[in-house]
């Protein structure tokens, strides 16, 4: 009978997982694919910076380790399904407590291969589909390497030897997670009672495997991660040459891959040696550090490409493109930047809106707070979206810094218009109400609205601080190199109001559902009963004030983004349609 369930349980896996796949490599190759038309707009370096850029960030958040977690815990259902466990009691005041403990089942080796093999796959899979993106050559003479290309001569160096230390270092903390001895999970189900009336709560503690169940699974992904690493350099070095590009250039765009591959495996190798033991706080101050050093590691070679890639439509032959003709720009001017934010903002909006239709899917699916796994996971995830899309967009400003303006000019402040500022600062008022009333009304007395005023005040924050220090990025850096002082301070000022903007219509999101999911704050208005209802039980009159406040937030974060920039002087954002000579036009009568 076990063999029967094990091969159900395969086939259910390698069903589900295979649809999964096949969705995204086909979302990831529509993206990649589109980005890789633009070579047919007559600057295929550009093109070919964009495509690589969008490929390293797609593979980081692809190969994101957090879900090897798994691995330790297991989720409530899987371990009180079936059968009888020990309950216990405790009473401390007027507090009862009834408790169930049950140990953490083992995993199935179906289970543990395929959390161990998700972040891999994603990281190999968007690699390897990135490299056979790029239009194919069509003209009647083309390009072919002379010599073949080695994987090994694309290794940098000290980046490489680097790596290796950090992958022997990450062994320690796997190896010591050998001696962590299994903690049972455990249901607890809280009850109290007082002169100002009753409740309770309850709550699911994961409890731990033993260490001799997870780290032969940490080991497995260990080397796993270094075969994806050896799959996509042997990949990038044997992918055809980029049409478009001069065979120097396109050396170094293997090169520039090879780092950033090399850059994400050894995030992935820190990531894995946390999933172990409780890992020290020495330890985890140690992988933020290489984490940030990693970050700053760019390619030497990212300066030099496109120096020998001759400009023109002419100088390649893409194919059939569906796009305008339109002349490369030269790095410094106002119009390259505009492109760069333009292309920020694309990747911005690409990742930031799937990800908030699944979290609105996800938020009005369920019909209990608590089913969201509590006001932290909620806030969280509400969060995610504008928290990416600033990310990215602080990326975009980066690179304005580092591609745009000279590294030895000096830096100078510009300014941000006031209506951002305005609207941060309205968003960041009315979280700071929200949590006012979380704390001041009989719900505070529950755990789960204490939670929701810590969740929103720390979300908040995280929100201002974040966007305030991005902006100041936007703000304080060197000149534009070939830009006029207009120019660059409407450069300027852009950049930091739509970091501002996003950062405000953040604050505002995880307002809302702060509003949405705290149903015991709003029943603290008219009773001081405390108690745990559904997010759509509550009196008609409250049901129409909290909608008629969500529809405001909501038309506030939309004003928020579609807010315009400010116009840069001497470039146009759209391309002006000729004027047509009406002398040409008229025919003369006789």
């Amino acid at each position: 009978m076990g063999e029967v369930d094990d091969g159900g349980q395969w086939l259910g896996w390698a069903g589900s997982a295979g649809l999964g796949l096949a969705l995204g490599l086909g979302v990831l190759y529509l993206i990649l694919r589109g980005t890789a038309w633009s070579p047919g707009r007559g600057d295929p370096v550009r093109a070919v910076r964009t495509h690589a850029m969008i490929t390293a960030l797609i593979a980081f958040f692809a190969s994101g380790t957090a879900g090897l977690s798994r691995l330790r815990t297991a989720e409530e259902y899987q371990v009180f399904g079936d059968g009888a466990f020990p309950v216990t009691t405790e009473t401390e005041g007027e507090i009862h407590r009834t408790i169930i403990s049950a140990p953490v089942p083992g995993l199935t080796w179906v289970e543990g291969l395929g959390i161990t093999l998700g972040p891999v796959l994603g990281f190999v899979l968007v690699y390897v589909v990135a490299q056979y993106t790029w239009p194919r050559q069509s003209g009647a003479v083309r390009t072919a390497r002379l010599k073949d290309r080695r994987p090994a001569d694309l290794l940098p160096r000290y980046l490489t030897a680097f790596t290796v230390l950090i992958a022997v270092a990450a062994l320690g903390p796997v190896a010591l997670t050998w001696t962590v001895p299994g903690v049972e999970a455990r249901q607890i189900d809280e009850q109290w009672s007082d002169e100002t009336g009753s409740g309770g709560s309850s709550w699911f503690e994961a409890g731990q495997r033993a260490g001799t169940d997870v780290v032969p699974w940490l080991v497995l992904a260990l080397v796993l991660t270094g075969v994806g690493f050896m799959v996509v350099l042997q990949t990038i070095a044997r992918r055809p040459l980029l049409f478009g590009l001069h065979p120097h250039d396109d050396d170094l765009v293997r090169r520039i891959a090879v780092n950033r591959a090399l850059r994400t495996a050894a995030a992935m190798v820190l990531g894995i040696s946390q999933m172990g033991a409780e890992p020290a706080p020495w330890w985890a101050g140690l992988c933020i550090a290489l984490l940030v050093v990693l970050l700053f590691w760019r390619s030497p070679h990212v300066s030099e490409l496109g120096s020998h890639t001759a400009s023109g439509r002419q100088a390649y032959d893409a194919g059939r493109s569906p796009r305008a003709v339109s002349s490369p720009s030269r790095p410094g001017t106002a119009r390259a930047v505009l492109r760069l934010r333009l292309d920020g903002a694309t990747i911005a909006w690409t990742a930031g809106v799937p990800i908030g239709v699944m979290v609105a899917f996800l938020l009005f699916l369920r019909a209990a707070p608590s089913d969201h796994g509590g006001p932290w996971s909620l806030l969280l995830w509400t969060a995610l979206p504008c928290a990416a899309a600033l990310l990215i967009l602080g990326f975009t400003e980066l690179g304005v810094r580092r591609g745009h303006c000279p590294a030895d000019a000096p830096s100078s402040t510009g300014r941000s218009s006031r209506w951002p500022l305005a609207a941060l600062g309205l968003a960041v008022v009315l979280a700071a109400v929200w949590c006012v009333l979380c704390l001041v009304t009989p719900a505070f007395q529950t755990r789960q609205a204490a939670e929701l005023a810590a969740a929103l005040a720390v979300t908040t924050a995280g929100f201002a601080v974040l966007c305030l220090a991005l902006s100041r990025l936007a703000l304080r850096r060197p000149d534009l190199g070939r830009a006029t002082p207009a120019q660059d301070e409407a450069i300027r000022t852009g950049g930091a109001n739509r970091i501002l903007a996003v950062g405000a219509a953040g604050v505002l999101a995880v307002t809302g559902a702060a509003l949405l999911a705290g149903v015991q704050v709003w029943n603290g208005f008219i009773t001081s009963a405390v108690f745990d209802p559904g997010i759509n039980e509550l009196p008609d009159g409250l049901l129409m004030t909290r909608g008629l406040l969500l529809f405001a937030l909501f038309g506030l974060i939309v004003a928020c983004l579609i807010a315009p920039a400010p116009a840069v002087p001497g470039v146009a954002t759209r391309p002006s349609r000729p004027v047509p000579d009406r002398l040409q036009q008229e025919v003369p009568q006789r």
